[in-house]
C-alpha cells in the first residue's frame, strides 16, 4: 500500500474473498457509471483510498444481497442514504484525502457514452491491472496442480490470455483466469466438481451470442465507448435477473 492508497489490482485482491466474481473490468465499469471515482496518478493509474474501497464494497453488497440495480444504488449514494462507512474512511471516520474528487465529478456521459471513456488508464492494460501466470504458476496460486488447470481449460472454464501459446510459446493466463480458477476451487469445497460447471460455459456462450445479435447495429458502427457502456449495463441487468430467478426457484431451501 503506497501513501495510504491501493492500486486497482490490490483492491481486487482485497475484495475477491468476499466477492469472488469481482473483476478489474467490473471495477472499471462501476467507475464509468460514476459510482466510484478514484484519483489518478500522472501516468493514469488509479489510486483507491479507504473511502473508495468502502464505497465499492457497499455497492457490491447491494448488488449481491439486495439485487439493487445500479441506478437505484446511484440514487441512494446521491441522496446520502448509505452507511457512513460508504462515504468516509473506515480508518478514522475522516473525510477523503484532500484532492479526492467528488463521487460524481468523474462521471462519464452514460447516455451518449462518448465523453471521457478513453482515459490514460484504460488506453492499454497497465502493469497494476494485469496478472501473467503460466499453467504451473496458476496451479500454485490456486492450490492445485497443472493437470487440474489443463482440465479447466479443456472444459472451457478458463482460457489462455489472447495471443499466448502460439508458435511453440508457453500459454499464460490472466487475472480473470485466476479468479475463475479460484471460484471453481471454492465451489469444489461445496462438493461441486469442475466437470459439473460446463453448463455455465455453455450458458455464457449463448448469452454472448444474444448480446452480439441485439447490439449488432451498435457494433457495426464501431461506437466503442457507447458500446462498452450499453453492453456493461445489459450484462449487469441480466445478471440481476438471473440471480432473482434463481433465488425464486430455490426460495423453499433458502427461507
Amino acid at each position: 500500500m503506497n501513501g495510504g492508497h491501493r492500486s486497482i489490482g490490490e483492491v481486487l485482491s482485497l475484495l475477491s474473498a468476499e466477492h469472488p466474481d469481482l473483476t478489474i473490468s467490473k471495477i472499471r465499469f462501476l467507475e464509468s457509471q460514476g459510482l466510484i471515482a478514484p484519483q489518478r496518478t500522472p501516468s493514469g493509474y488509479r489510486k483507491f483510498f479507504e473511502i473508495d474501497i468502502d464505497r465499492l464494497n457497499w455497492i457490491l453488497v447491494q448488488q449481491r444481497d439486495h439485487f439493487l440495480p445500479l441506478k437505484e444504488i446511484k440514487r441512494r449514494l446521491v441522496a446520502g442514504e448509505v452507511p457512513p462507512s460508504a462515504l468516509r474512511s473506515a480508518a478514522g471516520g475522516g473525510e477523503a484525502p484532500a484532492g479526492t474528487p467528488s463521487l460524481f465529478a468523474a462521471s462519464h456521459d452514460t447516455e451518449s457514452g462518448e465523453a471521457g471513456s478513453e482515459d490514460a488508464g484504460d488506453a492499454a492494460p497497465s502493469a497494476e491491472d494485469t496478472v501473467t501466470l503460466t499453467a504451473g504458476e496458476l496451479a500454485r496460486a490456486v492450490g492445485t496442480d497443472a493437470d487440474h488447470i489443463y482440465e479447466l481449460q479443456r472444459l472451457g472454464l478458463i482460457a489462455p490470455a489472447s495471443g499466448s501459446g502460439g508458435h511453440g510459446t508457453e500459454a499464460v493466463f490472466d487475472q480473470e483466469a485466476l479468479l475463475a480458477a479460484r471460484t471453481v476451487a471454492a465451489l469444489a469445497e461445496h462438493g461441486i466438481a469442475a466437470r459439473n460447471l460446463r453448463m455455465f460455459k455453455v450458458a455464457a456462450d449463448r448469452e454472448a451470442g444474444v448480446y452480439e445479435q441485439l447490439l449488432g447495429p451498435l457494433m457495426a458502427r464501431g461506437a466503442t465507448a457507447r458500446l462498452r457502456s450499453e453492453l456493461g449495463q445489459v450484462v449487469e441487468l441480466t445478471e440481476t435477473l438471473h440471480r432473482l430467478l434463481l433465488r425464486r426457484l430455490l426460495r423453499p431451501h433458502l427461507d
